[in-house]
C-alpha cells in the first residue's frame, strides 16, 4: 500500500480469527461508527457461493448473543458453538487477498 494511500484509510475495527467446533473458520471483532458507538458483528466466508457469480465472498452478521457463550449462525456452522483462537497482535495493512480464509 503506498503512503498516500495508507493516510485516507481511519481504523473502523478490529476482529480476531476463530474456529467453531466444527472447524468454520470466522471473525468476530467490532466495528466503530462515525459516532463513536461500537457495533459487535461476525464474519464467514459465504459458502454458498457459486464461481463467476456475483454474490459476495463474505457476510457479516450482527453479534446479539451473549458474550461468555457465543454461538455462531446456524445458516454457516449447524449451530456450533464457538472455541476461541488465540488472541494475535493485529496487522494494520492487510490486503484483501491476505484473508486467511
Amino acid at each position: 500500500m503506498e503512503n498516500n494511500e495508507k493516510t485516507k484509510l481511519e481504523e473502523a475495527g478490529a476482529f480476531w480469527m476463530k474456529t467453531s467446533k466444527t472447524g468454520t473458520q470466522f471473525l468476530t471483532g467490532k466495528v466503530k461508527s462515525k459516532s463513536g458507538e461500537e457495533i459487535s458483528v461476525i464474519v464467514f466466508k459465504n459458502k454458498y457461493k457459486t464461481e463467476g457469480s456475483n454474490q459476495p465472498d463474505y457476510r457479516i452478521y450482527f453479534d446479539n448473543g451473549p458474550k461468555n457463550n457465543m454461538e455462531v449462525p446456524a445458516s454457516n456452522t449447524n449451530d456450533a458453538k464457538v472455541t476461541p483462537a488465540p488472541k494475535a497482535e493485529a496487522k494494520t495493512d492487510i490486503k484483501s487477498e491476505e484473508i486467511p480464509f
